[in-house]
């Protein structure tokens, strides 16, 4: 018995007129050495009033209070009366011949289990509990072993003394001698001088004439009809005695049959071996010896019949050791108990795959039952044949054996519920083969059956590639012989053409995918240079025009355009135009953003990537659903994460033949950014959110099921390229550098132009004269700071920034990804929004300023290098100069450009150095349309500032010599 130290369950069994049998009754008391009185029923109240919870007992516990709580008579009633509205009692009830069998039933199946646990637990248990409520004066005995009827006759010449007796291991008793109380008819249940028996093989009524008799006398006459009548039955079943008959003796084993038994506390099964003497069956589980019987074939000469139990079954005892099973602690076989927890029919299954050893060896097998189930004991195999039509597998899967026949989609039901059980049209069942229950688990979620037929979506192919005879139907392409094109302006390293060699891998193949490298690894590239490759697969034609690329090249004019959607978060639009004209200029493209978009809608089917962004989509869904795009390609598509969003909602109206999905970070938050992500670039692939939800993130998240994982990461594997920069880190370059050009938010870009414009007054006169430098260094000083953030001229601004919006988009992301990074600035003032944005987001950075000590300079660089958690490092222009040694940044980010090259150099110089392990990324972060971009252009284009070694506080020739141009 399990219960709490600080209280103790007991029960008491009383008559219940209204049910006309005995009911027990829960009550609870504090833990004693010794019960005197039980004064408090285990009622809801009582139970909050000892601080139990019912859901933390034990298995038994709750389901022997359970019982008593359902025994109760106006529970009774409320659980028949559903059935007959008119009654009001339960007599009303047990008028009506079906619901008086129903609750007779209910009644004995609640009250057997009831005995069975308490005497298997030894519970307290009392006995029709006075008014005093003492234990002690009606207190019943458990701890009994099972009670067993003997049959004595004892022939003479006036005919034969019949006589019951009952025996409790050895001792032997008449039920006339003892106080006798009977519980339960059937099963049997007594009560016997205070004692709880449970009597085997007969119903108790048989015993009631014992009561107040010793033995009934049988005249001569009367012997053969009493027999027939009363004595045949209970004969078979009991133990004979008897004198004055031909007694003949049986102790050879004639068959030796397996049976299966069930231990429901366990939940699993074992088997026990029945031996035959012909005609009596010892059980290999109980100690009984001998057996006698009466053998009324021929009621004129009646036969005594002693089966005595042979040595002989040891034979089939240690037949079954050498098979590999052992014998539990209560004479059961079985498997291993570890291969019993993973399934608790793996015992039978054992049974049916090697009945033909086991039938050699004398034992027979050929009646299992499961729980009264007679199961079929012959071997069945699959039969397959399939193909893959348009985008569905059509499986056709058939279970064969001699004796049935039947379609695999019929089980498949059973497979989801893990219901091994399968009943067959003629009555048998047949057990599931665990393997099947772990190999077509997948198929069972995914499939749809139609006219007995498995149709799986080509995109789940995963499911299909475990299974050999499925795997053949796969047949998608996957060596793709792919050379970089010369159309690509710029050179793939190894991991990239791998990256495209995937992506065209899944286009052939019709299927989405999802590439998610870090962040700095070109998935840009990759994919610009994977839709060369798809254009190359169009038709070309000959033109009279000849199309040219920036270098003067020809180039190829495609017979159709492309028409590539990538949507893009606002702030990218650009970056990726700017990234296409640059390695791929030959594609026609154009950005659906801004207001000019509505001049756009009617041609966009003649450009080969048109760059739009999520805002845009949301905004004009009508109009570009109308549209049947090529591809459709996401960039940072954990934007689509919502899968209520209506962004999401807008992108899964988009019409397309190809999808992408690019990502940093796949999965965010939890499994439902995964869902999403799959969702768009293969649809149901995991199917509908509720069904992902019940079989894999409720599995996956709230029980941490291994198998459910492993399931997801074979269906969604072959879908996701994901290539950390560790991974691929002796395919890149020391350093690679990236401009991100970004869009000013409206408010910030019409202040702009008119601080720009009043510029433009001041510092150009119509004689073409200039004003003296100082004006010039403090108007493009107060551009500059307009450009990164407006409430760098006026504090109490309440504009947004675009600049600020991309920059912590793009820190949230390196955040995410444990990313070390140095921010640089040319202004304090700057930094200081992202140290706030850090400190409302929880992210840990170090700070380094010019107004920063000495000895602290020094504990902020320890602290980035040794600290993992420690992903941001701010640092200004004038503090990041010489003595920094920052080795565990892999990314530099400059917030702003620097009129100086040298001194961003110098900036980059602090993380790539010597003892610099990673790779570094640098990232300029440009407002677009403002001075930041026209320096850029100027160190780009003419090179004038390459070499310049400037303050940043002082103007040189060229830059007043290209005023002009920068203030344009």
């Amino acid at each position: 018995m399990k219960t709490d130290n600080s209280f103790l369950f007991c029960f008491d069994i009383s008559f219940e007129q209204k049910l006309n049998c005995y009911i027990p009754t829960a009550y609870i008391i504090n833990k004693v050495a010794e019960i005197s009185y039980l004064d408090k029923k285990a009622s809801p109240d009582v139970l909050k009033s000892f601080g139990v919870v019912l859901d933390d007992l034990d298995a038994v516990t709750k389901k022997v209070l359970t019982i008593c709580e359902d025994l109760r008579p106006e529970k009774v009633f409320k659980k028949f009366s559903k059935n007959c509205k008119a009654a009001k009692t339960i007599d009303d009830l047990l008028k009506d011949s079906k619901l008086e069998f129903g609750i007779r039933q209910f009644t004995k199946t609640n009250l057997d289990q009831f005995y069975s646990l308490v005497k298997r637990e030894n519970f307290p248990l009392s006995m029709n509990l006075d008014r005093e409520k003492d234990f002690r004066t009606s207190r019943v005995t458990t701890d009994h072993s099972f009670l067993e009827a003997q049959l004595h006759f004892d022939k003479h010449e006036n005919g034969i003394t019949y006589t019951l007796a009952l025996f409790d291991n050895d001792t032997v008793f008449y039920p006339s001698d003892a106080k006798i109380e009977i519980l339960l008819d059937e099963p049997s249940w007594l009560v016997i001088d205070r004692k709880l028996y449970h009597l085997l093989h007969i119903n108790s009524k048989k015993i009631t004439p014992f009561l107040t008799k010793k033995s009934f006398e049988i005249p001569s006459k009367l012997v053969a009809d009493y027999f027939e009548k009363f004595i045949k039955d209970m004969a078979k079943k009991v133990s004979v005695m008897g004198t004055g008959f031909e007694i003949v003796t049986r102790q050879v084993i004639t068959s030796c049959a397996v049976q299966v038994v069930h231990d429901f506390f366990k939940n699993n099964y074992k088997f026990q071996l029945l031996f035959d003497y012909n005609g009596y069956v010892f059980e290999s589980t109980k100690a009984k010896k001998t057996h006698s019987a009466i053998d009324l074939t021929n009621l004129d000469s009646i036969k005594l019949i002693q089966y005595k139990r042979s040595e002989s079954e040891n034979n089939y005892v240690e037949k079954l050791g050498q098979l590999g099973l052992s014998k539990s602690d209560d004479g059961l076989f079985w498997l291993s108990p570890k291969d019993e927890k993973k399934d608790s029919y793996v015992t039978i299954q054992w049974l049916i795959e090697n009945q033909e050893t086991l039938k050699s060896f004398g034992f027979s097998v050929d009646h299992l039952k499961i729980d009264s189930k007679k199961i079929d004991t012959q071997k069945a195999v699959i039969q397959f044949a399939n193909e893959l039509n348009n985008d569905w597998f059509d499986i056709k899967m058939k279970v064969v054996c001699d004796a049935f026949e039947f379609n695999f989609s019929e089980i498949i039901s059973n497979i989801k519920d893990r219901n091994r059980l399968f009943l067959l049209p003629n009555g048998n069942y047949f057990l599931i083969p665990i393997e099947w229950m772990t190999v077509y688990a997948s198929i069972a979620k995914v499939a749809k059956i139609k006219n007995g037929n498995l149709f799986i979506p080509k995109s789940n192919f995963a499911v299909l590639e475990g299974i050999p005879e499925l795997s053949e139907a796969v047949n998608l392409q996957t060596n793709i012989d792919y050379q970089p094109s010369s159309l690509v302006k710029a050179t793939l390293r190894p991991y990239q053409i791998e990256g495209v060699k995937w992506l065209l891998e899944h286009y052939n193949n019709g299927l989405g995918a999802c590439l998610a490298d870090d962040m700095g690894l070109g998935k840009t590239l990759q994919t610009l240079a994977s839709l060369v490759a798809v254009q190359e697969q169009l038709e070309f034609s000959k033109t009279q025009d000849v199309q040219l690329d920036l270098f003067g090249n020809e180039i190829p004019i495609a017979k159709e355009y492309l028409k590539a959607l990538v949507v893009l978060p606002s702030s990218l639009v650009f970056n990726w135009y700017n990234e296409a004209r640059k390695f791929t200029p030959h594609f026609r493209r154009v950005q659906y953003v801004g207001n000019e978009r509505k001049l756009l809608a009617r041609k966009l089917e003649k450009y080969d990537l048109i760059f739009t962004s999520y805002a845009v989509v949301s905004r004009d869904i009508s109009v570009l659903e109308k549209y049947n795009f090529r591809y459709l390609i996401l960039d940072e598509s954990q934007y689509i994460k919502n899968k209520n969003s209506k962004i999401f909602k807008a992108i899964s109206q988009l019409k397309a033949s190809h999808k992408i999905s690019l990502s940093g970070t796949p999965i965010e938050n939890s499994l439902d950014d995964l869902w999403s992500q799959m969702q768009f670039i293969n649809p149901n692939i995991l199917g509908s959110y509720p069904f992902f939800a019940e079989n894999y993130k409720i599995p996956i998240e709230k029980k941490q099921d291994e198998s459910s994982l492993l399931e997801l990461k074979n269906i969604i594997s072959p879908f996701i390229l994901r290539r950390t920069k560790e991974q691929v880190l002796k395919d890149l370059p020391e350093l690679s550098e990236q401009v991100f050009y970004c869009e000013m938010e409206p408010e910030q870009a019409k202040l702009y132009e008119e601080e720009k414009s009043k510029a433009r007054n001041a510092l150009l006169k119509a004689d073409g004269s200039l004003v003296d430098k100082i004006s010039i260094i403090n108007t493009l000083m107060r551009l500059r700071q307009l450009s990164n953030h407006p409430k760098m001229i006026d504090d109490k601004s309440e504009m947004d920034s675009g600049k600020y919006i991309a920059v912590t988009q793009y820190l949230e992301t390196l955040v995410q990804s444990n990313q070390k990074t140095i921010v640089f600035s040319s202004f304090v003032s700057n930094l200081n929004f992202y140290k706030c944005w850090c400190q409302q987001n929880k992210v840990d950075f170090c700070e380094l300023t010019g107004e920063t000590a000495l000895k602290e300079r020094e504990l902020q660089v320890n602290r980035f290098q040794e600290n993992d958690k420690t992903l941001l490092f701010f640092i200004s222009l004038k503090a990041g100069g010489v003595g920094l040694n920052i080795t565990k940044a892999s990314y530099v980010v400059f917030l702003d450009p620097w009129w100086n090259p040298f001194a961003e150099k110098q900036g980059i110089g602090r993380a790539h150095r010597i003892g610099q392990l990673n790779k570094v990324n640098v990232i300029r972060f440009i407002a677009k349309n403002t001075v930041e971009e026209k320096i850029i252009s100027l160190q780009e284009r003419k090179k004038l500032l390459s070499d310049a070694l400037l303050d940043e506080n002082f103007i040189g020739a060229e830059i007043e010599d290209h005023l002009d141009f920068i203030l344009e």
